[in-house]
C-alpha cells in the first residue's frame, strides 16, 4: 500500500536531503535546479511515487549562506573567547609581576626599617653609654670636691691647733717671766736691783714688742697663704686657665666672712671662676689676733690656678 506525503512535508524532506548531499559532496550551486523524486513504500506493496518537489537554487544558496554565517559567527565568537582568555592570562601575568614588584618593595622597605631600627638602637646604646660616662665623671668630680673640702677643713684645724699652741706657749712664757720678775723683786729689794730689774723688764718688753711685730708679720703671710690655698682648692679649673691669673680685692669680717670681692684685672675666665669660688666658700681663714686682722681685713691677692 502506497503512502502519500503532503506536498509541504515532502518539500521539507527534499530540501534537507539536498542540503546534506551538497554539504557532503560540495555541489555546484550555479547549476540548474534538479528534481528529486522521493518514493515511500510499505512492505509487500508496489512503490508509489511522491509528488516531485523542485528545489530553488537561490533559496538553497540563502540557506547555505545562513549556515556559513552561523559558522563564521561561531568561529568569531570562539576567537573572541580565545582572545579574552589570552587577555585575562596577560592581565594575570601583569598582576603577578606587579605583585612581585610590590613584594620586593615591601621587602626593601622592611630591610630599610630594620636597618633604621638597628641604627636607632645603636644610637640609644651610645647615648646610654655617654650618659653613664657623664654620671661617672660627675661622681668623680663630687668625690674630688669632698676630698678638697676635707683637706681645707684639715688645714683649718691644723691652723687652729697651731694658734692654740702658740697661745699656750705665750702664756707659759709670760708666766715664767712674771715668776722671774717676782723672784727678782723679792730677792733684790735694793734700789739698784730694782733699777736693774726695771731696765731688764724694759728690754724684755721691747724684745716682746719686736717679736710680736715679727710674729704678726709671719701670721699675716701664713693666713694669706691659707686664704690663697682655700680659694685655689675651690676653683673649678680647666686647661684654658693654665698659666693664667687674676688679681682680686677681698674684704673680710673678723670671723673671715667675705663681705665683698672685686676683680682688679687678669684673665676673664680665671677671674669669673675666682669670684664664684670666693662666694661659694663664704668664709675664709682668719686669725683671731687683732693685729693680724688689721692686715687681712682688706686683702689683695693674685690667684693663679694650680693643676
Amino acid at each position: 500500500m502506497a503512502i502519500k506525503i503532503d506536498p509541504p512535508l515532502a518539500k521539507s524532506l527534499g530540501l534537507h536531503l539536498v542540503v546534506i548531499i551538497l554539504l557532503v559532496w560540495g555541489a555546484d550551486f550555479t547549476s540548474k535546479p534538479e528534481v528529486v523524486n522521493v518514493t515511500l513504500e510499505s512492505e509487500g506493496e508496489a512503490q508509489a511515487p511522491v509528488e516531485a518537489v523542485a528545489i530553488d537554487s537561490e533559496a538553497l544558496q540563502q540557506r547555505v549562506a545562513q549556515m556559513q554565517r552561523e559558522k563564521s559567527d561561531a568561529k568569531a565568537a570562539e576567537e573572541k573567547r580565545i582572545r579574552d582568555l589570552e587577555r585575562r592570562a596577560q592581565q594575570a601575568e601583569k598582576n603577578r609581576a606587579d605583585e612581585e614588584v610590590r613584594l620586593q618593595q615591601v621587602a626593601a622597605q622592611k630591610r630599610q626599617a630594620d636597618a633604621e631600627a638597628k641604627a636607632s638602637q645603636a644610637a640609644a646604646a651610645d647615648a646610654k653609654k655617654l650618659q653613664l660616662q657623664e654620671a661617672e665623671k660627675a661622681k668623680q668630680a663630687e668625690q674630688a670636691r669632698i676630698k678638697k673640702e676635707q683637706e681645707r677643713k684639715k688645714a683649718e684645724d691644723a691652723a687652729k691647733a697651731a694658734e692654740q699652741k702658740r697661745k699656750q706657749e705665750q702664756e707659759a712664757l709670760e708666766k715664767e717671766r712674771a715668776e722671774r720678775a717676782r723672784k727678782a723683786a723679792d730677792a733684790k729689794r735694793q734700789a739698784e736691783q730694782e733699777r736693774l730689774m726695771q731696765e731688764q723688764l724694759a728690754k724684755e718688753a721691747s724684745a716682746r714688742s719686736a717679736a710680736r711685730s715679727r710674729q704678726a708679720a709671719t701670721e699675716v703671710d701664713r693666713y694669706k697663704a691659707l686664704i690663697s690655698n682655700t680659694i685655689n682648692q675651690n676653683l673649678y679649673k680647666d686647661e684654658s686657665m693654665r698659666n693664667k691669673s687674676c688679681s682680686v680685692n677681698i674684704k673680710l669680717a673678723t670671723t673671715g666672712f667675705v663681705t665683698s670681692v672685686n676683680v682688679l684685672g687678669g684673665d676673664r675666665v680665671v677671674c669669673d671662676a675666682t669670684v664664684r669660688a670666693v662666694n661659694r666658700i663664704g668664709s675664709l681663714p682668719m686669725s683671731p689676733d687683732p693685729d693680724v686682722y688689721k692686715e687681712l681685713k682688706d686683702i689683695t691677692l693674685r690667684v693663679e690656678p694650680e693643676f
